[in-house]
């Protein structure tokens, strides 16, 4: 019978010595026999048959402790509930690498958003709006209270199935007036989005926003003036729509925000 040197063995699957010793170790792939007095570990033919399908399985994504209780199978039937098991777990990995994609593709659109300044400067335009499960934030609608109704809001939408729809955050008029930008009184959803239609719209003035959030103040204040300018009054509250892609872009993390203030001309002297 020939025999070959832990070396050899080695160098013919790329591992290191190390590899195989650890191998050893755990039982999982013995040597055909070990020299008393050198110490030196010697494998057979029968070795390397076994050790060419132990790197078969890791290839496959199996652990060393799968691939064991794997050989270890004493009948068909472990063996296919072995194997099953395994087919479960890659499916389910293989749907979190499809959702990290997606995820990331969304991130590399959010970002290529942010840097394209179309869209923040103010317009006016005629829009219908369809909001959703709108909950209202507790008083004193600091943060905490906002970040526990978004919290309920996305339990909500996971439950039903709306976890892609986009968010709308709702800001009241006397807190526009007052600056309280960050005051959000009502968060939803909508299900139509923000779009263009010719009868039952309302008129607004709009401005993406494209910078972290805790600036969305100075596009408040950029809206308020193009409205002033322009001679109109701020008749409701203001509508923030968005996605929950947040993005670091560099020169700043945050998002795409749409503010939408519905207005009216003012009246003539």
């Amino acid at each position: 019978m020939k025999l070959y040197k832990i070396s050899e063995i080695a160098k013919t699957f790329g591992i290191t010595r190390e590899t195989l010793i650890y191998y050893d170790s755990i039982d999982l792939f013995k040597p055909h026999s070990i020299d008393k007095e050198t110490g030196y570990r010697y494998y057979s033919d029968e070795s390397i048959s076994d050790l060419y399908f132990i790197t078969m399985l890791k290839k496959t994504n199996f652990s060393l402790k799968e691939i064991k209780e794997y050989i270890n199978c004493t009948n068909t039937q472990d063996s296919i509930q072995l194997l099953n098991n395994k087919l479960k777990q890659i499916k389910k990995n293989i749907e979190l690498l499809q959702h990290s994609e997606t995820v990331i593709s969304e991130k590399i659109n959010e970002i290529e958003k942010i840097s394209d300044a179309e869209g923040c400067i103010p317009f006016f335009e005629s829009i219908r709006v369809t909001p959703t499960l709108l909950l209202h934030i507790e008083e004193p609608k600091s943060e905490k209270e906002l970040f526990e109704g978004i919290q309920k809001l996305n339990d909500i939408r996971k439950f039903q199935g709306l976890d892609k729809v986009k968010r709308i955050t709702i800001l009241k008029v006397e807190d526009i007036f007052q600056e309280n930008y960050f005051r959000i009184d009502k968060i939803g959803i909508v299900s139509d989005d923000f779009q263009n239609f010719s009868t039952d719209s309302v008129f607004v003035a709009s401005i993406y926003h494209k910078d972290s959030t805790n600036k969305i103040g100075e596009s408040y204040d950029k809206l308020k003036l193009f409205i002033h300018v322009n001679n109109y009054n701020i008749i409701a509250d203001s509508i923030e729509i968005f996605n929950d892609i947040m993005v670091n872009a560099g020169n700043c993390r945050g998002r795409t925000i749409k503010i939408c203030i519905p207005v009216k001309k003012k009246d003539p002297l």
